[in-house]
């Protein structure tokens, strides 16, 4: 297994309110989205990924959903009680990706827009689903993707850590196999390059760190616009 996690603060934002983890020793991986209050977002974020790193804690496959829910839900207790104690920090919070990887079976937590793809045979399988206003009314019916209001709704969060004292996480099992690539990343990178874009990027045989570059460039040469994110494994 070969991995790397690069961030970048994009070319319109003052301050990177993203955070990432990569503990190969673990085979534990996470990005997270930061937002809200007077430095609240970089606070949210990196609270998020310590928090999860530091309570994690299992003894098997059969235990690892269930630890790894409650690692996350301890992240979004502490955000939502220093937001609580901290006037300038109210209402920060964060998104959070999360994967631990055993067994062959990829342990997924997800809350928020941030993703999890994994690159098969020129392929792309996405677990995650965005918890945004916008997919909200796709998945019940009232617009499409084509649909002006889905662009408009894209980032109205409807789940994030630090929001309220409990989240709901969605839990994803995947089987994976020698040879995937599984990308984590952040919605400055999945918001300005495509699935098919990331899919024709991999057709060639690129190293870890040259392929997260090359992410990397795209985004920012369409402007980066936000923080940029990305966490890449090769298995």
């Amino acid at each position: 297994m070969k991995v790397v996690g690069i961030t970048n603060i994009g070319l319109v934002r003052k301050r990177n309110e993203d955070a990432y983890l990569v503990d190969p020793a673990r085979n534990l991986f996470l990005v997270c989205d930061g937002m809200g209050g007077h430095r609240g977002g970089d606070i949210a974020s990196s609270l998020a990924a310590d928090t999860v790193n530091k309570e994690l804690c299992y003894n098997n496959l059969s235990d690892l959903p269930q630890a790894l829910t409650e690692a996350v839900q301890a992240a979004n207790r502490i955000i939502w009680e220093t937001g609580k104690r901290d006037e300038e920090l109210h209402e920060m919070g964060t998104t959070i990706t999360a994967a631990v990887l055993l067994e062959e079976q990829l342990v997924i937590a997800h809350v928020g827009d941030s993703s999890l793809l994994i690159i098969r045979n020129n392929e792309i399988i996405k677990p995650t689903s965005d918890h945004t206003l916008a997919e909200q009314m796709r998945k019940d019916g009232l617009i499409n993707t084509e649909d002006d209001r889905y662009k408009s709704f894209h980032h109205v969060l409807t789940r994030a850590l630090g929001v309220d004292k409990q989240v709901m996480i969605d839990i994803h099992l995947e089987k994976v196999q020698p040879g995937d690539w599984i990308l984590l990343c952040t919605d400055g990178l999945s918001n300005l390059v495509d699935q098919q874009e990331i899919a024709a990027l991999f057709k060639e045989q690129l190293e870890p760190q040259e392929a997260s570059q090359q992410l990397m460039e795209l985004a920012l040469g369409r402007g980066g616009h936000d923080n940029i994110t990305i966490v890449l494994i090769h298995l």
